[in-house]
């Protein structure tokens, strides 16, 4: 590429004006930045190259194809690559944690029959259970023993089997006898021994691995549905909202499990700021809009089903009925949902051409630049006064709106 040859640096941009390009080094586009151009018409050569969906998300196309390109071109097989060998070697955790867990419950389980095999040799020892044994032996044997059916042998063997049952309850009742005195002693110790020696086996830690586990898996899973998102947009979804919180958001505006809806904002495609947000919003109704700065992990927003009109003076506009609210979702993906409160549906919303989104008085309220502005929710809007929002929620000042999707539904 050749040299700028005002500044002599590498040309580096495309530069996309209204029916213009320019093509800059560094230092050009920051001049014509300060001169008001703005930075993401400034399109980067070498990922251009790389990714032609960024040249192509720019350009004044069917909506249906720029919606698919300034969705696809966040993916990059390099990326994917690198998602891919995370969760290999993830798996490879994982699986060392497995075995582990296993010898474990190998050990464990092995010093737990050691045990019993040991505890129960030594009682059969102390009380002289092999006498009983040959008793049963014995009984069995003659049970078995292969001869004419008679009465003689009939009575022969009855009296045979009379003798060792009162064998049996003679070995009983010493065994009872004794064991209040000798046996009882020995009996205790074994028993006390057992006991020692089961609470000294150490329990494996499966539980704590398994919840480990699960969490892994847990994440695994939304990296794959994120992933796939990406690389498959097919339908368009929220970036900024989880997969199900999108979903729960759009069922609880519609009631419909497959609700139909368009994407008519993106800021950071169409341009952050007042002048794009109302000539992509002007006179549309039912919207919702998700925002997140760059100041606060959350996730934040409403949805009015009120008509958003673009008007010099500040206008409030009702929504009788009151099924606006606003929503935070937190770092952890739960969403809070605020409704509007009943005494202020005639205030739902705030529209002035000067400003972006502004929700109740002053619950949400984005700056016309998209540079700053404030969540105080509980002013028009219902919150728990037992809720401690701000524990999730570092607000209520908001720095840089880092990007604003709107849908229309």
């Amino acid at each position: 590429m050749e040299l700028c040859a005002k500044h002599q640096g590498n040309i580096q941009y495309i530069v996309l004006g209204t029916n213009s390009v320019q093509l800059a080094c560094s230092e050009c586009r920051d001049e014509l930045i300060m001169n008001g151009q703005q930075p993401d018409s400034c399109l980067l050569i070498s990922r251009i190259q790389k990714i032609p969906e960024v040249l192509l998300s720019k350009i004044t196309i069917e909506p249906l194809f720029k919606t698919f390109f300034s969705k696809i071109l966040f993916v990059t097989s390099e990326d994917l690559d690198k998602t891919k060998n995370i969760w290999i070697k993830e798996f490879e955790e994982m699986k060392a944690s497995l075995e582990k867990m296993i010898r474990d419950i190998t050990i464990f389980f092995d010093h737990l029959i050691q045990n019993i095999i040991n505890y129960r040799a030594e009682l059969k020892r102390i009380i002289q259970f092999e006498t009983l044994e040959q008793y049963i032996k014995a009984n069995v044997a003659f049970q078995n023993f292969d001869s004419v059916s008679s009465i003689i042998i009939f009575k022969q063997r009855q009296n045979t089997t009379i003798q060792i049952e009162q064998k049996i309850q003679d070995y009983i009742n010493l065994f009872k006898k004794e064991s209040n005195d000798k046996n009882k002693t020995n009996i205790e110790v074994l028993i006390k021994d057992y006991q020692n020696k089961v609470i000294n086996v150490q329990l494996p830690p499966s539980k704590e691995t398994l919840i480990q586990l699960t969490t892994k898996f847990q994440n695994l899973q939304i990296a794959i549905q994120e992933k796939f998102r990406l690389v498959n947009p097919t339908q368009v979804q929220s970036c900024l909202l989880s997969n199900v919180g999108f979903q729960n958001t759009l069922t609880r505006i519609t009631q419909n499990q497959n609700p139909n809806y368009v994407l008519v904002y993106q800021g950071s495609i169409d341009g952050l700021n007042f002048n794009q947000f109302w000539n992509k919003i002007q006179n549309k109704s039912k919207l919702l809009m998700i925002m997140k700065a760059k100041n606060n992990q959350c996730v934040f927003g409403g949805y009015t089903p009120c008509k958003w009109v673009k008007t010099p003076q500040t206008q409030f506009m009702s929504d009788q009925q009151g099924t606006s609210f606003l929503f935070i979702q937190t770092p952890n993906s739960q969403i809070q949902y605020y409704p509007i409160k009943n005494e202020f549906k005639n205030q739902a919303i705030t529209v002035n051409q000067n400003f972006g989104p502004q929700f109740g008085k002053p619950d949400l309220v984005i700056s016309n630049d998209f540079k700053d502005g404030q969540l105080n929710i509980g002013q028009h809007y219902f919150r728990d006064p037992k809720e401690n929002y701000q524990s999730f929620f570092l607000g209520p000042k908001l720095e840089e709106i880092i990007e604003c999707e709107v849908f229309e539904l």
